[in-house]
């Protein structure tokens, strides 16, 4: 024990005696380190332990999938009743729940707020298994008729708008209008559907009111049932209840049904976004690995002459073996405590960057115990392995050699520390793969934020405006409501022009199947469907092409005309002039009564369409981007928003300046008109895309851009090390060189000719490598209108490369020009 802590003081006094090296060594062992821990802290949390419900790992929804579409998310909700066919004739589920989200409004005496609400089956609470922090959950007796109404509120909403005060359970509140009671208070990771608060609903083919309602199905499959056999019996379901339900399905069966986990079924694409990540951090530990070695080998060579003198000496091999041993795991340990600090930190940092709606809201992410293990052990290893490698060859070395007055630098030249150069050459390979993903990455980032959407959202307010239930039900009230409150809005100071619709510009809306009188086709023809007051067409900025735009008088007397976009137009209305023809919308088509003896027969609509669904074409708009900057321009039609109850509709605004400087303003114009009316998602449209549409590849090129920059001062400084390293190993040589009639720009030349040639070496290995591995970017859906192998990106990758490897050189070349022969050949 006492030659143990010998060798322990001694390590601590070589490493404070050469606070260089082990300044570099540390601070490279805890990048790679603490850049692991936390890329792994988020994949293990969120793909393998992000629920705290019961067997939450058993848990499985299925999608509908468009047969041409097969590996993109489908339709994982469905009509009450066709969500009971798949309940009652399934071969393979023990048990289904239902969850749908809805719009809740909490009548305070201050003004009404908006909550996002969920109704979920009955059975919901005990399926996931997890009792509430207060009071109770909800049963089967709660959603039973006659039952008083009752809700179960999530732990968000009790801390944030209630201050953790436990007296909320059995207290009644006023929602939608209706006197509800608090029955419990969930726990926080209870985040389901991310609701603020949960009321029950039974799944009843006698409910009219749920007869439009769509419900998410999850399940968890009998004992043994795998995936595979949850797809294959609901397939053959799904072929027989497409049938009853076509409007539900792509046309003539042409899908396929998916069965996910509910892991997958929440994150999606983002599952292959955090697997990309996850290799690229390898690829940096990888690098911090290699220059760690470097520095260990490198160290190991400049001590030959003092392991010789300790040999002779009468050290035995054990003794240097397990100095050079415990040296190394002392360096490794400094590097595990930093990068553990790293690690911590850069969770923190790492999850308030992961864009909202991507992982599940119960994920709880935080360093996790078993990465940090993993990570350290690989630290270590890598410390401990090649600080062995040299302790084993001094070991068996001769000890005359490096006795010798000259054994210093005139035994080696610029061709030994082969492994050293190897090092060095898989260093540059891995930062080019990292650089060249990166590149590529930002290069499809910017084209993705520069398309045309064929409009300027940087000056556009939006607005979902969720009405109250029981008021507002006609078309006629929903219009008059608008009317007023878009002239409201409309005389602010900075708005420029208002008006109403059911979908925001890019972002899509509800689609509707159409039919031209005249034309026959044997595919269903679709589009999507905005219903708008005359306003909209302003706001926006659409650009006429045809015909004219609406008018308030069409609005306001709710006339059935229509405006399309360009698509729409050249797919559906053929050479003729589009502008008079006529087409009808099947979504607005009236109901079918149901049959005498069906349950809920004669139950009133909950929103009435146009009794005639014919409408006369008047005006044809230039494509704008309809559904995001990625997916092409598909058809659209604009409709009066007066013909129809149906659809929930917003505000949108054109502003002179900044939108959000609006919204205190908008959201007092609202509340001034009706003060029941809750106003929500009241932000601008550049926001929303750049929360939405943008977020998940900024997040990508983020976190793999700052592993490449971090990879390429890694690289960087080992190439430093080992060129600086190599020179003073040959200050005698380079003497003797200048001595014998080299100039000083010789030497300079040898100088970078030898760490040129290793990163030149280095960076083509890295390029043959890209050529497969960045394919990964395409198969992960990371890359848009970028291909995996851009010449241009190479290219710039490459030179970004040589030219960190050529600074790398220049300052221990530069080191070496200043060589005096004299100082040198007397110095040996």
């Amino acid at each position: 024990m006492d030659s143990l802590w010998q060798d322990f003081r001694y390590a601590l006094r070589g490493l404070r005696n050469q606070p260089g090296f082990a300044a570099l060594a540390v601070l490279t062992l805890a990048l790679g380190i603490g850049a692991t821990t936390t890329m792994y802290s988020v994949i293990y949390n969120v793909l393998f332990d992000p629920f705290p419900y019961v067997d939450a790992n058993k848990v499985v929804a299925f999608q509908i999938r468009q047969a041409d579409r097969a590996n993109q998310p489908g339709r994982s909700f469905f009509q009450t009743p066709e969500w009971l066919d798949y309940k009652e004739q399934n071969h393979v589920f023990e048990e289904c729940i239902a969850t749908s989200p809805e719009d809740v409004l909490l009548t305070t005496t201050e003004g009404t707020l908006q909550f996002t609400g969920a109704l979920v089956s009955a059975n919901m609470f005990t399926f996931l298994g997890v009792p509430p922090l207060y009071g109770r959950g909800l049963s089967p007796i709660d959603a039973k008729s006659g039952a008083p109404p009752v809700f179960v509120m999530a732990y968000k909403m009790w801390t944030k708008h209630y201050n953790f005060d436990p007296s909320v359970v059995g207290r009644t509140f006023t929602l939608n209008r209706v006197p509800v009671t608090c029955v419990g208070v969930m726990p926080r990771r209870f985040t389901k559907m991310d609701a603020d608060l949960y009321r029950p609903i039974i799944m009843d083919r006698a409910n009219a009111a749920l007869q439009e309602q769509y419900f998410m199905f999850q399940a968890r499959p009998k004992p043994g049932i795998t995936l595979a056999q949850v797809e294959a019996d609901i397939s053959v379901l799904a072929k027989q209840i497409a049938k009853v339900y076509p409007n539900n399905y792509p046309e003539n069966g042409k899908f396929v049904v998916k069965a996910v986990s509910w892991v997958d079924n929440v994150i999606g694409p983002f599952r292959k976004t955090l697997t990309t990540l996850g290799a690229a951090v390898a690829l940096l530990l990888l690098i911090a690995c290699t220059n760690v070695a470097n520095l260990l080998l490198a160290r190991a060579t400049i001590r030959e002459k003092e392991m010789a003198i300790r040999s002779s000496l009468g050290a035995g091999r054990w003794r240097l073996i397990r100095q050079l041993l415990i040296e190394s795991l002392v360096l490794a340990l400094l590097g595990a405590v930093v990068g553990s600090a790293f690690a911590f930190f850069g969770v923190k940092a790492l999850v308030a960057f992961i864009p909202d709606g991507s992982i599940p809201k119960e994920a709880v992410i935080h360093l996790n115990a078993p990465v940090l293990a993993f990570s350290l052990a690989v630290a270590v290893f890598t410390a401990v392995a090649f600080g062995l490698v040299p302790a084993l060859q001094t070991a068996r070395i001769d000890l005359v050699e490096p006795l010798k007055d000259g054994g210093k630098g005139a035994s080696g030249g610029f061709r030994r520390g082969k492994l050293r150069s190897g090092l060095v050459v898989a260093e540059v390979a891995l930062s080019l793969l990292l650089l060249a993903g990166a590149g590529l990455l930002m290069r499809s980032f910017v084209k993705l934020t520069t398309v045309d959407l064929g409009f300027d959202p940087s000056h556009l307010l939006v607005s979902r405006i969720p009405l109250p239930s029981g008021q507002y039900e006609t078309a006629a009230a929903k219009q008059l409501y608008f009317t007023h409150l878009v002239a409201r809005v409309q005389a602010l100071p900075g708005v420029v022009a208002a008006g109403a619709v059911t979908s925001w510009p890019a972002f899509g809306g509800p689609r509707c199947e159409v039919e031209v009188p005249g034309q026959t086709h044997t595919e269903r023809w679709d589009t999507l469907m905005s219903l708008c007051t005359d306003g909209y067409f302003s706001v926006v900025g659409s650009r006429l092409l045809r015909g004219r735009f609406l008018t308030e008088v069409e609005v306001n007397s709710a006339r059935k005309v229509a405006v399309v976009n360009e698509e729409f137009a050249k797919r559906y209305l053929g050479k003729n002039d589009p502008v008079g023809q006529m087409v009808k919308f099947k979504r607005l088509l009236p109901p079918p009564a149901p049959p005498a003896s069906a349950p809920g027969a004669g139950a009133p609509a909950a929103a009435a369409p146009p009794d005639d669904p014919a409408f006369e074409i008047i005006g044809v708009v230039a494509n704008n981007k309809n559904r995001g900057p990625q997916e092409a321009t598909i058809p659209e039609a604009f409709v009066p928003h007066s013909v129809t109850s149906q659809f929930e509709r917003g505000l949108i605004l054109r502003t002179a300046g900044n939108p959000s400087a609006l919204v205190n303003a908008v959201r007092r114009e609202i509340w001034a008109q009706d003060r029941a009316v809750a106003v929500t998602d009241l932000n601008s449209l550049d926001k929303f895309l750049r929360d939405y549409t943008y977020a998940t590849p900024r997040f990508s090129l983020l976190v793999l851009g700052v592993f490449a920059v971090v990879g390429l001062i890694l690289v960087g400084l080992g190439i430093y090390s080992v060129v600086a390293y190599t020179v003073s190993r040959q200050t005698h040589e380079i003497g003797i060189r200048l001595a014998l009639g080299a100039t000083r720009a010789d030497v300079m030349r040898l100088v970078l000719r030898m760490g040129l040639g290793l990163v030149l070496l280095g960076a083509i290995t890295g390029l043959l490598a890209s050529v497969g591995l960045t394919r990964v970017l395409t198969l992960t859906n990371a890359l848009w209108q970028v291909p995996p192998n851009d010449p241009l990106t190479l290219a710039i990758v490459f030179g970004v490369i040589v030219l960190a490897g050529f600074s790398a050189c220049y300052i221990p070349a530069r080191r070496a020009t200043t060589v005096d022969p004299m100082v040198a050949l007397r110095r040996e």
